[in-house]
């Protein structure tokens, strides 16, 4: 696309192209490595945008912020959100997996959900699979635990931690947390302290 073709097709945008625009130049500072898939997901069912994903990827192709190999996108190191503190049992969670040697057997993947508040570990998954579906297993365990009478009755109350991996980046996971009102949030990009308390348990089990 030639510098004529592309300045045109920036003129033309509506402005609830516009207003994408603002929110994913956020999710791109915020998170530079996330494609174009996770930035629908997040839009459709974190924010509620009903916008698909060959739109999406549009937008982001004409304003060059498609993932390139080789690419520096410039993220916001320089503020860091302070790390939320639970104040009550069940308010913040934190979900994060780890590998185990077990001799004889092998590699075996373990998937740890801990309520920040109490320490308590709340839910598990242990398998030699490790994908978004075993994270939601050890999720669902927690909340079946936790919450008997169902996580609906507790609505926007629970939030979940994680970092930027493929598992709870996946659609099938923040569409799952979507549907629960359980509110996901990241650690920010280069601040390996944001779910500092469950990694420490990792280290510690």
């Amino acid at each position: 696309m030639g510098v004529t073709q592309r300045r045109s097709t920036r003129r033309v945008l509506t402005d609830q192209d516009q207003e994408l625009l603002v929110l994913m130049k956020e999710l791109k500072a915020n998170h530079p490595f996330w494609g174009y898939r996770r930035v629908w997901a997040y839009l459709r069912y974190k924010l509620g945008w009903m916008v698909n994903r060959k739109r999406v990827y549009r937008l982001l192709k004409v304003h060059n912020f498609l993932v390139k190999p080789n690419l520096r996108l410039l993220a916001k190191r320089a503020i860091r959100t302070q790390k939320p503190r639970a104040i009550r049992p069940n308010e913040w969670w934190g979900i994060d997996m780890t590998k185990v040697m077990i001799p004889g057997f092998g590699w075996c993947y373990v998937v740890l959900v801990l309520d920040w508040y109490t320490k308590k570990i709340v839910g598990h998954y242990a398998g030699i699979q490790c994908k978004a579906e075993h994270w939601l297993i050890a999720l669902d365990r927690g909340l079946n635990r936790q919450f008997p009478q169902g996580i609906r009755a507790y609505a926007g109350q629970l939030h979940l931690m994680s970092d930027n991996g493929s598992q709870p980046t996946a659609v099938s996971f923040i569409s799952t947390c979507s549907r629960l009102n359980i509110h996901q949030a990241f650690t920010s990009y280069n601040n390996p302290q944001g779910n500092a308390d469950t990694e420490r348990m990792m280290r510690t089990s």
